[in-house]
Formats: C-alpha cells, sequence, structure tokens
C-alpha cells in the first residue's frame, strides 16, 4: 500500500530519542535527555500575552499563506539589517517552522536528477527533504577538517549534475560555524555554477565570543539572487513546540512555495504568527542575551567535564548548544561480555544502563560521535557527564 518513497523514509532519530526519554521519565526514571534539541527555558512572557491578546480580538481566521501582512513586514525589516540588502515582502514567507521552510524550498527548486552537496555530519532531516524532492544528497566529509568545510573537497564533489548546496551555520550537530572566508570561497563556487544555495542559519543568534556568524548574502552581495535563507524562533525565543519559522529568496521562489503551501496547509498557525511578531520587538533582546549568558556557562560546564573522558576528544562548538565528541575508542570494548560495536549500540547502553539518552551520530552522517545537548540544567549536565564517566570505567574495566 506505501508508496516507495515513504517506504524508504526512515523516522527522525532525534525525534525517537528525545520521545524514548520521556517515556521513561512518564515511568518514573531518572533519565537525563541528552537529545532534547531545545532550550531548558518557558517562552518569554511577551511572546505569551500576544497570543492571549490575538484570542481576545478574535483573531482567529485564516491569514494570507505566507502570513499576516505586518509579520512579513516585520520579516523584511529583519532580513534586511541581518544582510544589509533590501528585502521586499513578496522575498520572506512565515512557516510552521524551519522544517517546513526547508521542505518547501527542496521542493521548489531541486527535482529527479539534480544532485545536492551536504557537509557531513549534517541535520537529520536535509537529506531526507533532498530525497522526497526526487534529488540525490552528495555528501561533503568535514570530520577530518574540524568539522569545517575544506573547499578543496568541495570541489571535488561537483559534478554535472550539482544543483545546489545546504548550508547550516552554527552548525547542528557539532556547533562549529563557517567563517567568512570560506563561505566567500562557497559563493564564488554557487556563482560561477548557478547553484541554488539553501542556508540555514537557525542558530543564528547562539554564537560565543570571540566566533561571530556570518550571513552568506551579506558577504556577497549577488548571492541574493541564488540564495534561500532559513530562519527560526525555536531556538533563540525557545519557541519550539509553537512551530515558527521563515525564509527569505527571490520573488518567483516565495510565490512557488506559496502555492505549494496553499494547497498543503493554507497557512502556518494564525496565534503563532501574532507570537513571532511579538518576538521580533526589541524588548525580547534581553531574553536572547540571557539565554545566550546561561548556555554559555552550560557549555564551559559540559566541556570541562567531557574533557576528563580519556580517549572521547571533542572540538569545542562556538555556537548552538551541543557537544559531539567521537566516541569511536570505546566500540572494541565490552560491557557484561557483549562487545559494544558501534554508535548505536553505545546509545541504546547508555539510556538503558547509564541512564542518559544521547543522538547516536549514525543519525548525522558520523557513525564515530554522539550528539550531547547541554541545552539543559547545569546539575543535569553534571549528573549526566558523570554517569556517562562511569560507565565509560565499566567498560574499562570489562
Amino acid at each position: 500500500m506505501l508508496t516507495e518513497r515513504l517506504q524508504r523514509l526512515a523516522g527522525s532519530q532525534t525525534s525517537g530519542m528525545r520521545n524514548r526519554a520521556r517515556k521513561l521519565r512518564a515511568e518514573g526514571v531518572h533519565v537525563v535527555n541528552f537529545a532534547a534539541g531545545e532550550l531548558d527555558q518557558d517562552t518569554s512572557p511577551s511572546i505569551k500575552q500576544a497570543v492571549r491578546k490575538a484570542l481576545d480580538d478574535g483573531r482567529t481566521q485564516y491569514t494570507d499563506t505566507l502570513g499576516i501582512g505586518p509579520l512579513r513586514e516585520s520579516l523584511a525589516r529583519r532580513i534586511t539589517r541581518n544582510t544589509g540588502i533590501p528585502y521586499a515582502v513578496d522575498e520572506v514567507g512565515f512557516t510552521a517552522g524551519a522544517k517546513q521552510a526547508l521542505f518547501s524550498a527542496a521542493l521548489a527548486v531541486f527535482e529527479e536528477g539534480d544532485e545536492v552537496i551536504i557537509p557531513a555530519p549534517y541535520w537529520v532531516t536535509f537529506p531526507e527533504q533532498i530525497r522526497l524532492a526526487g534529488a540525490t544528497p552528495v555528501f561533503l566529509p568535514t570530520a577530518h577538517n574540524g568539522f569545517q568545510i575544506d573547499p578543496d573537497d568541495l570541489t571535488a564533489c561537483i559534478t554535472p549534475r550539482t544543483k545546489g548546496i545546504i548550508l547550516n551555520t552554527p552548525h547542528n550537530p557539532t556547533g562549529v560555524v563557517y567563517p567568512a572566508a570560506v563561505l566567500e570561497k562557497i559563493a564564488a563556487l554557487v556563482l560561477q555554477h548557478n547553484w541554488v544555495c539553501i542556508f540555514d542559519e537557525c542558530y543564528d543568534e547562539l554564537v560565543y565570543a570571540p566566533a561571530a556568524h556570518s550571513n552568506i548574502v551579506r558577504l556577497v552581495p549577488a548571492m541574493k539572487a541564488r540564495t534561500i535563507l532559513i530562519g527560526s524562533l525555536s531556538k533563540s525565543y525557545c519557541m519550539a513546540g509553537w512551530r515558527a519559522g521563515y525564509f527569505a529568496a527571490p520573488a518567483p521562489v516565495v510565490k512557488a512555495i506559496a502555492n505549494l503551501q496553499s494547497h498543503v496547509a493554507s497557512n502556518p498557525s494564525n496565534l503563532v504568527q501574532y507570537a513571532a511578531l511579538a518576538a521580533f520587538d526589541a524588548g525580547n533582546d534581553a531574553f536572547i542575551a540571557g539565554n545566550l549568558a546561561q548556555l554559555g556557562e552550560q557549555r564551559r560546564i559540559a566541556l570541562q567535564l567531557v574533557s576528563h573522558l580519556t580517549g572521547l576528544p571533542c572540538v569545542v562548538p562556538e555556537g548552538a548548544f551541543y557537544l559531539f565528541p567521537d566516541v569511536s575508542s570505546l566500540f572494541e570494548k565490552t560491557f557484561r561480555g557483549q562487545r559494544v560495536g558501534d554508535v548505536d549500540r553505545l546509545a541504546e547502553l547508555l539510556l538503558e544502563h547509564a541512564h542518559i539518552a544521547v543522538v547516536p551520530g549514525s543519525a548525522f552522517g558520523a557513525d564515530q560521535h554522539v550528539r550531547i545537548s547541554y541545552a539543559i540544567p547545569a546539575e543535569e549536565i553534571v549528573i549526566g557527564i558523570t554517569r556517562f564517566a562511569k560507565f565509560v570505567r565499566l567498560l574499562a574495566q570489562a
């Protein structure tokens, strides 16, 4: 009964591990949930108040497909400010989360026979969305280079079928931030070959000094015509469950996505649109700054603890809120007489016996690593990594 494309589609391992951790917690097990891809904070009070007002004002009708006028105007101003390049209302749109923006973009610009370059490791959803669009993901290895893109390696991936590239910076799952000089070289290739660049900057406001986020359109203004910018309110604004994302692109692409959206779900949630409009108010700048400061301290604690795990090297993240240590030294060890074997088995053992939930790197195309989110309370970080260390010691004694 199922179509071939859905038989090939796997569920998100990040969501799966997160849900398993919640299930164990509901059964009374204290699980430290390092699998979460969201901040452990409530949404800003001003955002929640805006939704209450929208309800009281009866704002419960259909809206324009890609958002109410004031929200799209606010988006256009925001993206104009971030890029230094003018964006009009017909060049932006609001979506039910960044996932919807990414999926709609893939359907709009890629098709059967196209190849799309994706740096690996990658966010789990990128390759699946490319396949659903009928195109083929081509993975660009970065682990040997500290998870940074080597332009020479990128050039080696190019074929006559290459249609585009997906860039994610700050990066999930590694936390690296792509330097401006590298992005400029990538932009030159995009312009030379007339590719499409999908530029996912959902973590753009969560970067730790002295690192700095660079927008590819700001760096190379000619890239505006070849780039689809993707943004989200899930992370910085603590709105993961609200499903609030947005995009900016050339007007014909925006129109195509609007046509698609009109047949898929009509419009994003009306009330969430009013929440987003309030979120973009300058009054929330302090809220974001506070979240970043707290994450910075949690990052410091997590890095310090992980550094004591012998044989598990970890790149220092410059953005987002993840550690991505190499755990391959544990695969040849045994637990209760059985070989660990691989990262998926390790993640299972950690959940079952150490009661910590991590996402195996196989989900991200990096089967020697695990992803650890430090966007949880500091005391949970300490408990969780202490449990990890105890489990590693048990393996060493086996």
